[in-house]
């Protein structure tokens, strides 16, 4: 609950403002405590600290450099999402023919997106289907039609299976 507090942008200031206005308060009853004077005149001491221009510019660069150095590189995706957009091809042991895709998110529920058949039956490279038949006309695959739309719902159902498993 806390984390999730402290990632809203108005609580996470407040809570910051807090932390700040607790050690201030906190100082000047140690500093009252020491140099034996009020609690009042101890942060009106706090209040009229001078510092150099040259240490305010100083810190803040080495705030700055720091904050540059240490940042978290944040995805778009979760990490769950991220294992999930591994999955993004399979091979058809039947057929030979390598499928790749695309996985994309709309809110929760995941889809397919740019699926793509090729044909592994020949030497070198895999060979991008054209018009959902291998382009080379001797080939087993280029007499086999593909319907992409039960392709793409056979792949997005085991998406969704293996998507439940991970959540």
């Amino acid at each position: 609950m806390i984390k999730k507090i402290w990632k809203d942008p108005v609580w996470s200031k407040v809570i910051a403002v807090g932390i700040i206005g607790l050690i201030s308060i906190i100082y000047a009853k140690v500093k009252s405590a020491s140099d034996e004077i009020t609690f009042i005149d101890a942060l009106r001491g706090m209040l009229d600290i001078k510092i150099s221009l040259v240490y305010l510019f100083g810190a803040i660069l080495i705030f700055l450099i720091l904050k540059r150095i240490f940042k978290r590189k944040d995805g778009y995706y979760s990490a769950k999402q991220e294992k999930l957009r591994e999955f993004n091809k399979t091979t058809d042991p039947n057929t030979d023919i390598l499928f790749k895709w695309g996985v994309y998110f709309d809110y929760e529920t995941p889809f397919i997106s740019d699926l793509t058949p090729f044909c592994t039956k020949h030497d070198g490279p895999p060979i991008r289907f054209m018009n959902d038949r291998c382009p080379i006309r001797e080939c087993e695959n280029s007499r086999n039609h593909i319907d992409n739309y039960a392709v793409k719902n056979f792949i997005e159902s085991d998406l969704i299976d293996r998507w439940e498993k991970i959540k």
